[in-house]
């Protein structure tokens, strides 16, 4: 169900689909929405729980009931994340309720990122340059790395000019989060030494070239925690098959999917996995069908796709 928007400003218009209120900004021009237009529309919209903002110059508070916020090209000072507020009359406490934080093509102020509040479980970025300042905790910030961080998933997928160091930058902030997300980030090459030694469990690395050396370091590193690896679209080869087998005992989760180089009498070793191995995706590859149905009698609690 859509509602006829609501006049709440120059900024802004909100709509309510399927019972979750949304709210959108755009404009042509970069503007700056103020801390009272952000009052105002929180008094308005207390429930208001997804937020995205266009073409904004980021400097107030937002909402502090927001759970969803997206913004796109805008500019983001690390004042804009809500602190957490204590009322001097009833010592009532508000916490920013903000869960997932989306940034695409997003000018990062000086301490942005070192704002960001704990309650943030994933974070997304597209194309947003990371400044090392950006990691640089502010006076004014809440202090959000300062707190316990909830951030289990980072995603960098798609940033065409993703560098080594805005990886290592970034991962560096957040070292104990379990999803790393990198795919068709192909602008850099594969640090595996700055990845999390002991605590990620999904890695996704589709159309990254990575070698058969990178494999190694991932098996070396990642070998006890990787639940899911995804590898789809990766020049990688029958030695990175072997390593896979013999060293990511506790992967449940493969995908090889449109890796050509994989040699297709190779693909039997993957039934070594068969104890843990619940989902290997081989489509796009040079297996052959007798082999897929070989696979499926040696992995009968498998899932296999091709």
């Amino acid at each position: 169900m859509t509602l006829p928007p609501h006049k709440l400003g120059p900024y802004c218009a909100w709509y309510s689909l399927m019972a979750i209120p949304v709210c959108a900004v755009s404009d042509g021009r970069k503007l700056g929405p103020s801390a009272a237009f952000f009052a105002d529309l929180e008094e308005r919209c207390q429930s208001l729980r997804r937020l995205h903002l266009s073409k904004a110059n980021l400097t107030a508070p937002l909402p502090a009931s927001v759970e969803f916020l997206t913004l796109s090209d805008c500019s983001l000072s690390p004042a804009a994340f809500p602190p957490t507020r204590i009322d001097a009359a009833t010592f009532a406490v508000t916490s920013p309720r903000l869960r997932e934080v989306e940034l695409l093509a997003v000018k990062l102020q000086r301490g942005a990122m070192s704002a960001v509040p704990g309650s943030v479980e994933k974070l997304k970025l597209r194309n947003t340059r990371l400044p090392r300042e950006c990691f640089q905790a502010v006076a004014e910030s809440d202090g959000g790395q300062a707190v316990v961080s909830q951030l289990a998933e980072i995603d960098l997928s798609d940033s065409t000019s993703l560098t080594d160091r805005e990886v290592a930058d970034i991962t560096a902030a957040w070292p104990h989060i379990s999803t790393l997300k990198l795919n068709r980030c192909t602008a850099f090459h594969f640090p595996i030494d700055i990845i999390f030694d002991g605590s990620l469990e999904v890695l996704e690395l589709n159309g990254v070239p990575i070698s058969d050396d990178d494999i190694e370091e991932i098996c070396s590193y990642l070998g006890d925690t990787l639940r899911r690896l995804s590898i789809a679209g990766c020049p990688v080869t029958d030695q990175s098959v072997r390593m896979i087998v013999a060293e990511l005992t506790n992967l449940q989760s493969l995908d090889v999917s449109g890796c050509q180089e994989i040699n297709k009498r190779f693909f039997m070793a993957f039934a070594g996995m068969g104890e843990t191995l619940r989902y290997l995706n081989v489509s796009s590859t040079n297996i052959a069908n007798n082999t897929v149905n070989l696979l499926r009698v040696c992995m009968p609690e498998c899932q296999v796709v091709r």
